[in-house]
């Protein structure tokens, strides 16, 4: 039978061939935009790890973790210093990393906050940062690279860096009076860590010491940085605080005791939560999208009950044959069958093979994006189940010419 139905299909190979890829596209288009979500929001959720809150300026929760953690967007205000080392006198914090944000180096978003953010920022579940090469920077003349950079840059321990003021390269816009020194690369860790500089704060602060307004005001050439009073590097505010409790039972009495601070206009955000938010939102486009692409794949099931059906009746000397030869109803029927089942497994054959190159240039597209790398299955058990539900689909639909074919009697097809 099977050496049958391939040379009948064989002699309708065009129409069969559309029919089969519009199935295959279909599911294409389905199984990408999960796969692509899933994993984007995987990357996401394991990007930071320990961290029970992050307090910032008053502001959209979600902006904030997304500027702070994903360095996508602006910070729209900073924090006073002396808020954060009042907040850090609570009893119930057992760690608080300030940061601050602003500058960048050759596209690359720089980090200054202190040398005891590799103890306590974690990535995926739980797991520590690890240094590659070098260690940590213990110097205000110090810099870290995560492994991206130090990669597309072609950076070692002991290059040297100058910083640009802002995160857009232009003229008179970097900092070419100072330069860091490297003194570790992070091991990969498939986050936007991969992708950031990582600056001592008061190296940080020193970078900015002649500068006003955003504009260069006095080159640090032209003082003697020995002669700088005591705390003079001390930075008067940073952009955001990563913050460890010692109970997490204490986490929703801590965000709202955060937020009636009476000194200054702050906020405490919970990580989970502001993501969960991110994805109720894209969940409603990821549904849109998944609703379109079942539409889809129901209409390619009845172009192909369409064209088994008009292929009949240009079938007709083909199936008198096979019944003069002693072939039943039920064989043809059976036939009829079996090509939905052999277009549908082509079909999913094909999608299995396209999903997964569209999915590794996406994991390519998502780490520049985003500097995250969320990791794909060649086929998940979910995707075996959708695929089996298009399969069984398809050959239900089927039934309908299959009965049309059982139906027919021999002296209908001599006729």
């Amino acid at each position: 039978m099977l050496s049958l139905l391939l040379k009948s299909m064989r002699s309708r190979i065009i129409p069969t061939s559309l029919v089969t890829i519009s199935l295959m596209a279909s599911m294409v288009l389905l199984l990408s935009i999960e796969r692509i979500q899933q994993g984007t929001e995987e990357g996401f959720n394991q990007s930071i790890s320990g961290v029970d809150a992050i307090i910032g300026p008053r502001s959209s929760s979600l902006e904030l973790v997304l500027y702070t953690v994903f360095h996508l967007g602006r910070p729209t205000n900073n924090i006073t210093t002396k808020t954060v080392n009042d907040i850090k006198q609570r009893s119930d914090i057992s760690w608080l990393v300030p940061i601050a944000l602003g500058d960048s180096h050759r596209g690359f978003r720089v980090v200054a906050t202190q040398s005891n953010y590799f103890e306590h920022i974690k990535y995926g579940n739980n797991q520590s940062l690890i240094f590659l090469n070098g260690v940590a920077f213990s110097e205000l003349s110090e810099a870290v690279l995560g492994s991206d950079v130090a990669e597309r840059l072609n950076y070692n321990v002991g290059s040297e860096i100058q910083i640009t003021h802002g995160s857009v390269e232009s003229i008179g816009s970097k900092h070419d009076d100072f330069s860091f020194k490297v003194t570790g690369i992070l091991k990969k860790t498939g986050t936007p860590i991969d992708q950031a500089i990582f600056l001592d704060l008061k190296g940080y602060e020193l970078l900015h010491l002649g500068w006003m307004s955003g504009k260069k005001v006095f080159s640090l050439d032209d003082i003697d940085l020995s002669s700088l009073p005591a705390g003079a590097l001390d930075p008067k505010t940073v952009t955001a605080a990563f913050v460890g409790l010692k109970s997490k039972i204490t986490l929703f009495k801590f965000t709202k005791s955060i937020r009636e601070y009476s000194k200054e206009a702050i906020s405490a955000v919970i990580p989970g939560i502001a993501l969960s938010e991110l994805w109720s939102i894209v969940g409603l486009v990821d549904k849109g999208f998944q609703l379109l692409s079942w539409i889809i794949i129901a209409i390619s099931l009845i172009a192909m009950v369409t064209l088994i059906i008009a292929s009949l009746d240009n079938r007709k000397q083909e199936m008198t044959i096979y019944r003069a030869n002693g072939a039943s109803p039920k064989f043809l029927a059976i036939m009829v069958i079996c090509e939905s089942l052999v277009i549908g497994l082509v079909a999913i054959i094909g999608a299995i093979i396209l999903v997964t190159i569209v999915t590794y240039f996406a994991t390519n597209q998502l780490n520049l994006a985003l500097g995250i790398s969320p990791s794909f299955k060649w086929i998940s058990l979910e995707e075996i189940k959708v695929f089996g539900l298009i399969l069984f689909a398809g050959v239900l639909s089927s039934l309908v010419p299959a009965v049309m074919v059982f139906r027919k009697n021999l002296h209908q097809t001599l006729s």
